[in-house]
């Protein structure tokens, strides 16, 4: 069985799209002899090519008379002394104003003014712990730990004799004999 299909038409050999030959092209003639506005009468025609060229003179004057306006709207700004610089700053003044009175504005202002009285507030904490921190430093530290605070008591301390133990006594009498107990 064959699986090729060739069909005749137009002079040419059509084949399929799994066929070793190569597809044969269309002469530009017959593309070009199409007629895509077959559906229109002569008179159609004549109508459509009349009004188009009447739109092509309206907009034409349209154009003239809108270029006579910018004219004469410039010449006015002029006479009023309204420069392009001028009208500019009331443009983005009147932009900045709806800007301003837009709800989505007045949301995101709230909002950042929240955050911003939040992180104040964080840094002002974080402030007042790092000056904490160093007033602590700058103070002498008795009980620091280490090499260092056993240096600064040994040093800044005066010398005082090493108290020596009292006997150790089971007898509350000569507890009481002794006396309070004196600070070192």
């Amino acid at each position: 069985m064959e699986t090729r299909q060739q069909e005749r038409g137009q002079g040419h050999i059509r084949t399929g799209l799994l066929d070793p030959e190569p597809v044969t092209e269309v002469d530009e003639e017959m593309v070009s002899d199409v007629d895509l506005n077959n559906t229109l009468t002569d008179e159609e025609r004549e109508e459509i090519l009349s009004e188009l060229t009447k739109l092509e003179e309206d907009i034409s004057t349209l154009r003239q008379v809108l270029a006579s306006k910018e004219k004469h709207h410039s010449e006015l700004k002029a006479k009023l002394g309204i420069t392009p610089l001028i009208e500019f700053k009331q443009n983005f003044n009147r932009s900045w104003y709806d800007m301003q009175t837009s709800t989505a504005y007045k949301k995101t202002s709230e909002t950042l003014s929240t955050a911003g009285q939040k992180t104040s507030a964080a840094f002002t904490t974080l402030g007042t712990a790092i000056s904490r921190k160093f007033g602590d430093m700058s103070r002498p530290r008795w009980e620091a730990k280490g090499v260092e605070g056993v240096l600064r008591r040994c040093c800044l301390q005066p010398l005082t004799p090493v108290p020596k133990k009292p006997p150790a006594t089971t007898c509350p009498r000569a507890v009481i004999m002794r006396g309070p107990a004196r600070p070192v």
